[in-house]
């Protein structure tokens, strides 16, 4: 029997804190299943505060974090939290977490290795599950631990990254594209990854992250996903996911400009200078990247 779709909304946590909450209850009462709060501290309210609220603001409504990082807060610190969040809302509370961006962009500090990511994913699942974690030589328990199940997933956009997610999380949250080609590559990573834990598909939640806009004009919507969609295909991605996407980007020189948006195309505070700096990049190319990473259009293209 398949499962049902289940549809989460992220929230970027760049508004004020009331607005935040009153966003997370409208998307509840909306029947979204999910809300994902941002973390990255240096553009959006702190993430655990946030799932907080929202916990005691809500009653149906699954919250996570949109992503966590394992640098910024020690392991034991996750841990806590999340279980904070989960004392609010049994049942409803997952914890999501990646390498980290802006969160280590804007700090001056590259994103988590691999490794960080393998051991911080074994002293989440361990502390919140009420086992000990070994610090150093230094047991570790979390003493108010529910023995509640908290789901840990991985957000992944590489296929190491992938093959991570799929042989040490219980699921994964995909950061690379929408279409037949990017799914189907990504599955086979996540399968690989899967098998080395002596696992399938079928043990993980599997969980893709769809690029949305929508405007009155398709034309319009592509315009203003412009940053998102050139940060993706071309600057993040390279080149990797648009070979099973399909797509052949002509050669461009990325424009000095890009570089000076503020923290980075996809995060910018200023959206109208961000689409000014991805001119360099033809609306046809735009079109294909639209097209690739997820449901950008008007809502009759949707």
């Amino acid at each position: 029997m398949s499962e049902p779709i289940r549809v989460s909304l992220r929230i970027p946590g760049t508004a004020p804190m009331p607005e935040l909450i009153r966003l997370i209850q409208d998307a509840e009462a909306a029947g979204f299943d999910g809300a994902g709060v941002l973390d990255s501290q240096m553009i959006s309210r702190d993430t655990f505060v946030v799932l907080g609220q929202a916990a005691s603001a809500t009653s149906r409504i699954t919250l996570f974090p949109a992503v966590t990082n394992p640098f910024t807060r020690h392991a034991s610190v996750l841990a806590g939290a999340i279980q904070t969040v989960e004392e609010i809302a049994p049942g409803r509370v997952k914890f999501v977490i990646g390498t980290g961006y802006t969160s280590a962009s804007t700090i001056g500090r590259k994103a988590a290795t691999l490794a960080e990511m393998r051991a911080c994913i074994a002293t989440v699942k361990a502390l919140t599950a009420g086992r000990a974690a070994d610090f150093d030589g230094t047991p570790g328990t979390l003493v108010y631990s529910s023995g509640r199940r908290i789901p840990v997933l991985m957000a992944a956009s590489g296929p190491k990254a992938i093959e991570l997610a799929g042989e040490v999380a219980d699921g994964v949250l995909l950061l690379v594209g929408f279409n037949r080609g990017i799914v189907q590559r990504a599955l086979e990573h996540l399968e690989r990854g899967a098998r080395r834990a002596g696992r399938t598909l079928a043990d993980l939640e599997i969980v893709w992250a769809a690029r949305t806009g929508t405007a009155a004009t398709t034309a319009e919507a592509r315009r203003l996903a412009r940053p998102t969609a050139v940060h993706w295909g071309i600057l993040r991605w390279g080149g990797y996911w648009l070979e099973p996407a399909g797509l052949t980007l002509p050669p461009l020189e990325i424009p000095d400009a890009v570089h000076r948006v503020y923290p980075d195309l996809s995060h910018a505070h200023d959206w109208e200078a961000a689409i000014r700096a991805t001119s360099f990049v033809p609306d046809d190319v735009v079109a294909q990247l639209c097209d690739a990473i997820g449901l950008i259009g008007a809502p009759a293209d949707c």
